[in-house]
């Protein structure tokens, strides 16, 4: 590496300045040589693009090598079992400690130094570094009144949102993307309308207007809003008990709804002071989900300079209401005027009754195979991935093990196992052995499971893709809790004995924080106690056993105790995996599990333990961590956030059951195949009705015993496969580079220069592959299929794999923006279209609007006939 033109004077602040820039390094470099001076200007960039490079250069001109060396060995040991930690980085201070300085080459003493001070007094994860400043001012405003009335009231709009489109397959939302965008200008209004109108508490003056607004009140509002996105989720047991097409209860009403999702919100976020331990405070919980919120937020309250990028010079919000302007008008093809877009089963208009075309490229019926152009539709193509923020490498992993996951449905349907051949190959629904949807009013008396009926029915059946989703959930368990608790056994221990500290003699969150400087920023404000954590958790059982005194459900009392010691056991390396990897999961299989054996012809326990054990706890508890991290991240008193998350959990809970109540009695069709507008429910009400009818109604011991015996061995494979991937990844290091250099010894110079180009790297990276999205990229199928999955894929690659290294300024200043603007077009459209065409439906009967659903792919035909006497499977009366 040569040295930069760019030379910079090394400024070391003192005194009064030195605590307030965050340098806690002596103001008296140690070192003679201003090492600092030998860092080019693009280097720079990367370590310091917060403008906080005069803090950067006086800690590396205070780095003594000593000390630099010290906080090497110790990162090095800290961040050996890290899947985050940057490899170069590792491989650098790795070869420094084998070779000395060889190992970082002629710049030795600067880089040296570089890495030492990037792990104690900023980041060693670049995505951290671009977004997450090491530097704070407490007094910049944050909690002010106009960033509680524009969090509040867009969380209000989003909470409605979310519910209404509940429903919908696949789903629109706005997400906190979307807001942060609308957030800025309705924050620029009030900066220039509001009068600096105010009043003083405890010594804090309150304005309606402190003056401009601030990158930290934008990341207050954008935190107070994603309250929205979690209020929702208890929507899904409601539908599933109160909707006609399901279980039908009348006793179902307001009082019900409401007392429900209060309690679930908020013992999710009484779980969440147990779970920011693991989650927030630990250096490794990186959370990369977050870091595009965040590096959006501070781009859009920095001041934007006009700047040519690759050519463009448009501003981002100029940018961004374009695109949205031209998604809302777009939309209306694909989602009225041209249905066919949206759903682009084109190779099956080939051959319209084709059965196998349809099961292999079908877009309904089948699995989406062999189709490189599956819709038109923006909703769609990111209905599976994040297309526009999720790393390329996890997007890809679970593509390839999706099309794995295709390729054994194929298996299952195709040997007719478990009776799949009969029913369409990739359904999230329910079937009666004469191939209709499953009845389950057929089989229920007051609530419970009628022997006599069921075996004058039929047993659910199950098509081949939800066969293989149900079973992959299964092995998921033991992978997850086996690889995470063994891979990070240091982490999870240390947190465990954190948290009993924190209680037993009230240790703070900070005081192990010597490596991050994020904890150390933070010791300023005021923790929130344990002890609010526990009282809102003690209030919400109490009102959980009164709810289920109330009304008729026939659930016990100690079934809630059952989930929230589950949690406590599960739920820890669970939110560590998605602090680690972005992947955000429940608690829902096991727990179904568990509730089918214990509470067997129950289907309103198992509804019950669905919305408490896998959605409350470990669910709404890992996102109002993710917040709070959020909020680390920024330096965000953690008070602040605590009572935004309080207050607005009440609030959004009212308008959610009011919209639930409204979608409930006012869309025609609801949770119908044919619904005009797409609120089929096959996306939420669906899956949770056929796993109700599985483990709540019919139970574990049924379900594992004569119906699908292979789901038992599921979990063992789940351990088998943890085993590998440790093993591999644990000797592999150690065995591999001993193959090859016996292989180069005994190999001829080509034949080992062409392994050493294909075999060797593809080796290496399967020895960093990360089970977990494995099994995840197998589990999601039925009622996904690759017609959601492929245009996904493509978008990723493009913006997140080949843009970066092609259009690195142009990536960085839009790609955020764009997946915003046209998710927000998008949702807008969808809402107007539904008053407008679809409440009182006004359908447009033509080709493009009818193709898709003509042939066999719109229907739920099987490869195998029903036989003559009516029905499949075992003959009635003989269910076991």
């Amino acid at each position: 590496m040569t040295k930069g033109s760019s030379v910079h004077e090394a400024v070391v602040p003192s005194g009064d300045d030195a605590e307030k820039h965050g340098v806690y390094a002596a103001a008296t470099p140690s070192n003679t040589v201003p090492y600092a001076d030998q860092i080019p200007h693009e280097m720079m960039e990367g370590l310091a693009p917060n403008g906080e490079a005069d803090y950067i250069r006086a800690h590396v001109n205070a780095m003594s090598e000593e000390e630099a060396l010290a906080i090497v060995q110790e990162s090095l040991d800290f961040h050996s079992d890290d899947w985050n930690f940057p490899a170069d980085m590792r491989e650098r201070m790795r070869a420094y400690l084998e070779r000395g300085q060889k190992g970082y080459g002629e710049w030795y003493e600067r880089d040296l130094r570089i890495d030492a001070v990037m792990m104690k007094y900023s980041s060693p994860y670049p995505g951290v570094r671009a977004v997450a400043s090491p530097l704070d001012d407490e007094k910049v405003p944050v909690e002010t009144m106009r960033a509680y009335f524009l969090g509040v009231g867009w969380a209000v709009i989003g909470t409605f949102m979310a519910t209404f489109f509940n429903s919908r397959f696949p789903g629109i939302g706005l997400g906190g993307a979307v807001i942060q965008i609308l957030l800025y200008p309705c924050a620029k209004v009030l900066e220039t309308v509001l009068p600096d109108w105010g009043f003083t508490v405890f010594g804090t003056r309150h304005s309606l207007n402190p003056g401009p607004w601030t990158f930290k009140e934008q990341m207050f509002s954008t935190i107070t809003f994603n309250i929205a996105i979690y209020s929702t989720n208890a929507y899904t047991m409601i539908l599933v008990q109160r909707s006609p097409v399901f279980y039908g209860l009348e006793f179902v009403n307001f009082g019900y709804q409401l007392l429900l999702t209060l309690f679930v919100q908020l013992m999710g976020m009484g779980f969440a002071g147990y779970l920011r331990r693991f989650s927030v405070y630990p250096v490794k919980a990186l959370w990369p989900t977050l870091l595009p919120i965040i590096a959006m937020n501070r781009a859009l309250t920095k001041p934007e300079p006009r700047e040519n990028i690759n050519g463009w010079t448009i501003s981002r919000y100029r940018f961004f209401f374009i695109c949205a302007a031209g998604m809302f008008v777009y939309y209306w093809i694909p989602g009225y005027l041209f249905t066919a877009l949206s759903t682009f089963n084109w190779m099956t208009w080939i051959a319209p009754q084709n059965l196998t075309l349809a099961i292999l490229t079908g877009s309904r019926l089948g699995l989406g195979l062999f189709n490189p152009l599956t819709t038109f539709d923006w909703n769609v193509a990111t209905s599976s991935y994040a297309a526009l923020s999720q790393p390329f490498f996890a997007t890809c992993t679970m593509y390839i093990s999706a099309i794995l996951g295709g390729l054994i449905i194929l298996a299952i349907y195709y040997t007719n196992m478990y009776n799949t051949a009969y029913l369409p190959i990739n359904s999230a629904a329910a079937f009666a052995n004469d191939g209709t949807i499953f009845d389950v009013k057929k089989v229920v008396v007051d609530n419970k499971l009628d022997a006599a009926k069921l075996q004058e029915y039929s047993l659910p059946f199950y098509s081949a893709g939800y066969v293989l989703t149900v079973g992959a959930n299964f092995a998921f368990y033991p992978v997850y809790f086996f690889y995470i608790m063994v891979n990070q056994w240091r982490t999870m221990s240390q947190a465990y004995a954190d948290f009993y500290r924190g209680l037993r003699h009230g240790k703070s969150n900070y005081s192990d924080d010597a490596m991050d400087v994020h904890s150390r920023a933070m010791r300023k404000y005021n923790e929130v106690p344990d002890w609010w954590f526990l009282a809102i958790l003690a209030v919400t059982i109490a009102l959980s056993v009164v709810w289920i005194e109330i009304y008729p459900l026939g659930i016990p009392a100690w079934l809630v105790f059952l989930l929230i010691g589950i949690n406590l056991v599960f739920a820890v390396p669970l939110s560590f995996l998605s602090a680690t990897t972005g992947t955000n999961l429940g608690l829902g299989a096991l727990i179904q599990i568990i509730t089918g054996y214990l509470l067997p012809n129950n289907p309103n326990a198992f509804l019950f333990s669905q919305a408490l054990g896998s959605w409350a706890l470990a669910g709404y508890g890992d996102n109002y961590v993710q917040d709070q991290k959020m909020a680390h991240y920024c330096k965000i008193a953690p008070r602040a956030v605590f009572r935004s998350q309080i207050g607005t959990i009440i609030i959004t809970c009212f308008v959610a059951v009011g919209t639930q109540n409204f979608i409930l009695t006012s869309v025609p069709g609801l949770c119908t195949e044919k619904q005009p507008s797409q609120f089929t429910c096959m996306g939420d009400g669906h899956p949770m009705y056929a796993s109700s009818l599985m483990w709540g109604l019919l139970g574990s011991e049924r379900m594992f015993g004569s119906l699908y015996p292979l789901f038992k061995w599921c979990f063992l494979m789940g351990f088998g496969i943890a085993v590998v991937f440790l093993a591999a990844q644990g000797l592999g290091p150690k065995y591999l580079p001993g193959v090859r250099e016996g292989l180069r010894r005994k190999l001829r110079p080509s034949t080992f220069a062409l392994l050493d180009r294909t075999l060797f790297p593809f080796v290496a990276s399967l020895l960093w592959l990360n089970p977990i999205l494995i099994i995840q990229g197998i589990q999601h199928w039925a009622p996904s299929n690759l017609s959601y999955k492929t245009p996904g894929f493509i978008l990723s690659y493009i913006f997140m794999y080949w843009l970066p290294r092609r259009r690195l300024a142009w990536w960085a200043k839009y790609n955020y923006v764009l997946s915003a603007a046209l998710t927000a077009g998008l949702a807008v459209s969808a809402l107007i279209m539904f008053f407008a065409v679809g409440y009182h439906p006004h359908p447009l009967n033509w080709w493009g609007n009818t193709v898709s659903g003509a042939g066999v792919d719109g229907s739920n035909k099987g490869i195998l006939p029903i036989p003559a006497r009516g029905y499949f499977g075992p003959e009635k009366g003989t269910f076991a």
